[in-house]
C-alpha cells in the first residue's frame, strides 16, 4: 500500500505535465521554406492566429497552406499578397478579381535562389471564409517585359511572365 500511493502521485503528475505540454499552442511559423528559399508566413505578415492545414506534394516542391473559418479573409489574403509584392520582390503574374470578390485569385512569382527555378505563390480565396496559399518551386525563369510599350489607356498589374521549361 505504501508503494501504491507514490506511484499514483507520479502517474498523476506525469499526466498533468504531459497534458500541459500537449495542449499548449504551438508557435506560428515565421517563414515557409521551399527548396533553399524562405517566404514570410501569413501569420507573421498579417497576425492571423489560425494554424493552417499543411499539405506537401512532389517531395516538398509544392506546399499548400489552407486557412479555414477566417473572419475577414479578404483582408488577410490581400494584406499577405501586398506584402509579398511590395516587400519581398514578388511580381504579380496573374490577377483574377483578387480582393474584389470572395472567390478572387492572384499569382505572384520571383526567381528562386536555385538557378533555373521560380517560386510561384498562388493565393486563392473561397466563398466559405477560407483561403489557400500554394507555394511551388518550378523549373523555368521569370522574364520581364517592358510595360512602357503598352497602350496608355490599359492598366496592367502584370510585371512579369513565368516561362517554364
Amino acid at each position: 500500500m505504501k508503494k501504491i500511493i507514490p506511484t499514483i502521485i507520479v502517474i498523476a503528475a506525469a499526466s498533468i505535465i504531459t497534458y500541459l505540454l500537449i495542449s499548449k499552442d504551438k508557435p506560428f511559423e515565421e517563414f515557409y521554406t521551399i527548396g533553399d528559399d524562405a517566404v514570410s508566413s501569413v501569420n507573421k505578415v498579417t497576425g492571423l492566429e489560425i494554424h493552417p492545414r499543411v499539405d506537401e506534394i512532389e517531395e516538398g516542391d509544392i506546399k499548400i497552406f489552407s486557412f479555414n473559418n477566417v473572419d475577414d479573409m479578404l483582408s488577410y489574403s490581400v494584406k499577405y499578397a501586398n506584402y509579398l509584392w511590395k516587400n519581398e520582390g514578388y511580381y504579380i503574374t496573374t490577377n483574377y478579381h483578387f480582393g474584389k470578390q470572395e472567390d478572387g485569385k492572384i499569382e505572384l512569382a520571383k526567381n528562386s535562389s536555385d538557378d533555373g527555378r521560380v517560386i510561384r505563390i498562388n493565393v486563392d480565396c473561397y466563398t466559405n471564409n477560407s483561403f489557400t496559399v500554394i507555394l511551388s518551386l518550378i523549373n523555368g525563369s521569370l522574364v520581364m517585359r517592358n510595360t512602357n510599350e503598352m497602350n496608355t489607356n490599359e492598366v496592367n498589374t502584370n510585371a512579369g511572365e513565368v516561362n517554364t521549361n
